[in-house]
């Protein structure tokens, strides 16, 4: 057990947007909802965060996401009670009381979500979730790979808008139902019985957050030894030199030219898709989802979204190691460059060095 205080929640803001991999939200969001975080435990106190081991596996924990694009809470400003509101409408619909909180996705403002419901409702935080990373689709879980129920499904918004959906096709549902409602909504799922979410999920990654943070926030240590003491590696230095983003389909697509820093006449490109899925150098994979690409300011460095990186940024490119679950061959296929449209296979993790 660990009492998670309001002094360590920058650190663990900071490791969540390591584990959104450029996606689910920057640091101007991420932090945001960590303002919201230290307010909400000064009034209620440290919230209790339980091992996988030391979850009553016959209770029921509640799962909460933000549905959306991040970037629009700057113009919607969030109340902090939303996923409250959205379990309330919930329970409405499905008699499953929450006898805890567990993690839907661990990647950005969703790292910071489940904690803040369990403060305000005064539960414990089982360290689990169903990504270990940031992914952009709803069902790219290993919940949904073993099976578990999603629906019903209640989403919110600040200006009260309520809807329980239930449905086969809820990725597309909620998404048209999110757009109605303003570019964003928060969301929470049917409860899961722990022993069910423990054993299909990712347990530890709050941890792994937490650890990301101590190992980031250390500014005298270089980038090679930060990724090196993270278990990843420093895939390149360098400068962006084009930068192409087209909105087709469900999800904003991009690519971005790097030229390199650190060697003669060399780029490195990145796929992106919400998060950076790919890098390749002269058309070969350097790196590819599921393992994190996180690209860093090499001045200040400070993580930067796949939104956010513009032309004449210099930056550092590392990788980190994807939770061992998503690299098993049934799981695989979910979340390897294939899923996201790209004409590569997955590349097998290299040890750092």
């Amino acid at each position: 057990m660990h009492l998670l205080r309001p002094e360590e929640v920058d650190r663990l803001a900071l490791g969540v947007v390591m584990l959104g991999s450029g996606g689910g939200g920057g640091e101007q969001e991420t932090h945001a909802f960590a303002a919201m975080l230290r307010h909400e435990m000064r009034q209620s106190g440290p919230i209790t965060v339980l091992d996988a081991a030391e979850a009553d596996p016959d209770g029921y924990g509640a799962r909460v996401g933000l549905l959306g694009a991040p970037t629009v809470l700057i113009e919607k400003l969030p109340s902090g009670r939303e996923a409250e509101e959205a379990l309330k409408a919930l329970q409405a619909h499905d008699s499953t009381s929450a006898t805890a909180v567990i993690g839907w996705e661990i990647g950005g403002c969703n790292g910071l979500l489940p904690l803040l419901l369990a403060a305000r409702l005064g539960l414990p935080y089982v360290d689990v979730d169903g990504m270990g990373r940031a992914f952009p689709r709803i069902d790219q879980t290993t919940y949904d790979a073993a099976g578990l129920p999603t629906t019903p499904l209640a989403i919110t918004e600040p200006s009260g808008n309520r809807a329980v959906l239930d449905s086969t096709g809820i990725e597309k549902l909620a998404r048209t139902v999110m757009v109605d409602f303003g570019g964003w909504a928060m969301m929470v799922a049917k409860p899961l019985k722990l022993a069910d979410a423990v054993a299909a999920g990712i347990t530890g990654s709050l941890a792994r957050a937490l650890e990301l943070g101590e190992i980031w926030s250390r500014r005298t240590d270089s980038v090679a030894e930060r990724a090196k003491a993270s278990g990843g590696f420093l895939v390149a230095r360098g400068k962006v030199v084009e930068v192409w983003r087209e909105s087709a389909g469900d999800f904003p697509r991009g690519t971005v030219a790097l030229q390199r820093l650190d060697a003669d006449d060399a780029y490195v490109r990145l796929e992106m898709q919400g998060e950076y899925l790919v890098a390749l150098a002269d058309g070969e994979a350097l790196v590819t989802t599921p393992d994190l690409l996180c690209c860093l300011d090499a001045e200040t460095g400070h993580p930067l979204s796949a939104e956010g990186l513009g032309f004449g940024a210099v930056v550092d490119v590392v990788a980190l190691p994807s939770p061992p679950q998503w690299v098993r061959p049934e799981m695989l296929g979910r979340v390897d460059p294939r899923a996201f449209g790209y004409d590569l296979d997955y590349l097998p993790f290299r040890d750092a060095e």
